[in-house]
């Protein structure tokens, strides 16, 4: 049985349904059942409603599992209470892992983060790196302390970590989907702009290697290791012009300079702390558009199987499925 968390989420859902495909065992734990993407009951996926800050509800759906894949995060550029993330984020992890051992889980498979390796400029690096500050927001430094905690943590623990680059692909707009938002906004024509210049380059990988990788990972993965799942090393403005080129759609980018951002980030928490307002862009946000994040995936190509991506061909499978569910022709 394979325990996964996180499955309403934009990379989760995806892992469920590759699970469900290969009819292994499958329980979910969820906060709300309501927002699976499927049918639960029909694809005898088993349910437990629970919570990550709630270690009893965590114990109760670790009976019986031999293999869990944590993908669940609190991934969002702002909330109204800061420590959420670390209760979610760091604390969580600390309780399952916990209540993992004690249940005599075999293996866990935990998905991290590439802003948890920090900001990166060689192509040629990969695990190892270690995130020293400053952070750029909440959620990145979250992130960063739970693989520092993780680290640091028993030898014995049965846990493979995995690092995924800029996620893209077919999947729900949660928050997590930071590109598939990107690319509604530019192909209606709505998308605000660039902050910065746009050379700043992005590790950008594939949804459906990222997931093939986790169920790798689950056989193929060495207990205590980290394995980077990067992707295709371009830069913003490269994006932009292969989705233009694929989606036959001529729409300006503008560039909006960082101090401007700062400024429209600022207003925008603020509007965020006096009304019940959900920030378009914060100050955390920009700042980490400012830098690189490009890494090296070769271990996990050599271990895991893992295949990276090149950017147009898997943009033209998101565009396609971004028409195929919009009922475009």
């Amino acid at each position: 049985m394979i325990l996964l968390t996180g499955a309403t989420g934009y990379l989760g859902s995806r892992i469920a349904r590759a699970i469900i495909a290969r009819r292994m065992p499958l329980r979910v734990l969820v906060r709300d059942a309501s927002r699976l993407p499927f049918d639960a009951a029909a694809v005898g996926c088993e349910v437990v409603v629970g919570d990550l800050t709630a270690p009893m509800t965590i114990r109760s759906a670790l009976r019986g599992v031999e293999y869990v894949i944590h993908t669940a995060a609190l991934v969002k550029m702002w909330v109204r209470d800061p420590q959420q993330f670390r209760r979610v984020n760091v604390q969580g992890l600390m309780d399952l892992l916990r209540e993992a051992s004690e249940a005599g889980v075999r293996r866990v498979v935990y998905t991290s983060s590439f802003v948890a390796l920090g900001p990166c400029t060689d192509v040629n690096t990969g695990e190892g790196l270690k995130h020293r500050g400053p952070y750029s927001n909440e959620y990145e430094e979250s992130k960063t302390q739970a693989l520092t905690w993780l680290r640091g943590a028993p030898k014995g623990l049965p846990v493979v970590t995995l690092l995924p680059g800029v996620i893209y692909g077919d999947g729900p707009r949660t928050e997590g989907n930071l590109v598939g938002g990107m690319i509604d906004q530019y192909l209606a024509g709505k998308f605000p702009g660039l902050l910065g210049s746009g050379n700043q380059r992005w590790s950008f990988a594939y949804n459906d290697d990222v997931v093939a990788a986790h169920l790798a990972a689950l056989e193929k993965g060495r207990d205590g290791d980290e394995y980077v799942l990067g992707g295709d090393n371009r830069s913003l403005n490269d994006f932009f012009r292969e989705v233009a080129n694929l989606a036959g759609v001529r729409n300006a980018v503008r560039h909006i300079p960082f101090w401007a951002g700062k400024m429209l980030g600022s207003i925008e928490v603020l509007r965020a702390q006096l009304l019940s307002h959900t920030p378009q862009l914060t100050p955390g946000v920009v700042e980490i558009f400012k830098h690189d994040w490009v890494y090296s995936s070769a271990k996990a190509v050599a271990e895991l199987g893992y295949r990276v991506m090149p950017l147009q061909d898997g943009l033209r499978r998101t565009l396609a499925g971004m028409r195929h569910d919009t009922g475009a022709s």
